[in-house]
């Protein structure tokens, strides 16, 4: 037997060793799809920038967490925005309509995606939360409707001037016991995406 044929190693040089594992080698994937190219982001990544108590309709406190171009104006790291929030069921959508920087109002029109992707963050039991405080505002609400006779007419005028006080403190309690309230922490990542 001349050239026998060994699976084992056969013993390499330092030098030889260096030459072939010291040169750059690639350890990525190889896909059917072949080579893969960076796309240009279409998400700006943004947070919460402190504990808020939003309600629909209030104004969301942002914070950029990456540089952010608009139009001619480039926008730092830690730049806060302000958007307007709106319950849709069980997501909290915020709008972003305008950005100050630098004494410039710079029209824009960005929404709020969860890291999941979908528009709006994800605000898990809201439905049960409107549920509770509805059927809390309508025990409230019932026990006003009472009828009184009185045998004078100044009594009668005093007590429709109280049951109409009632009535409307009653209101006002119900509106603000419906009004549903999302707690948002400070630092809650999502993604700003341009409506254009």
């Amino acid at each position: 037997m001349e050239n026998p044929v060994s699976g084992l190693s056969q013993p390499v040089s330092d030098s030889a060793f260096m030459a072939q594992y010291g040169k750059p080698r690639n350890y990525g994937f190889n896909t059917a799809v072949g080579e893969g190219v960076a796309e240009n982001r279409n998400a700006i990544r943004a947070a919460i920038d402190a504990d808020q108590v939003i309600t629909a309709g209030a104004v969301v406190r942002l914070r950029l967490l990456e540089p952010m171009q608009v139009a001619r104006y480039v926008l730092p790291t830690n730049t806060v925005v302000f958007g307007v929030a709106a319950i849709e069921g069980q997501r909290l959508s915020i709008t972003v309509k305008s950005i100050e920087s630098g004494g410039s109002i710079i029209p824009v029109q960005l929404t709020a995606h969860d890291t999941d992707g979908q528009p709006g963050l994800n605000i898990p039991n809201s439905l049960e939360r409107e549920a509770a405080k509805e059927a809390v505002a309508s025990v409230g609400s019932s026990g006003i409707s009472s009828i009184s006779v009185t045998h004078n007419a100044g009594q009668q005028a005093a007590m429709d001037l109280v049951r109409g006080a009632m009535s409307a403190g009653s209101q006002y309690l119900n509106a603000k016991m419906r009004e549903v309230k999302i707690n948002l922490k400070a630092g809650y990542q999502l993604l700003l995406i341009s409506k254009e």
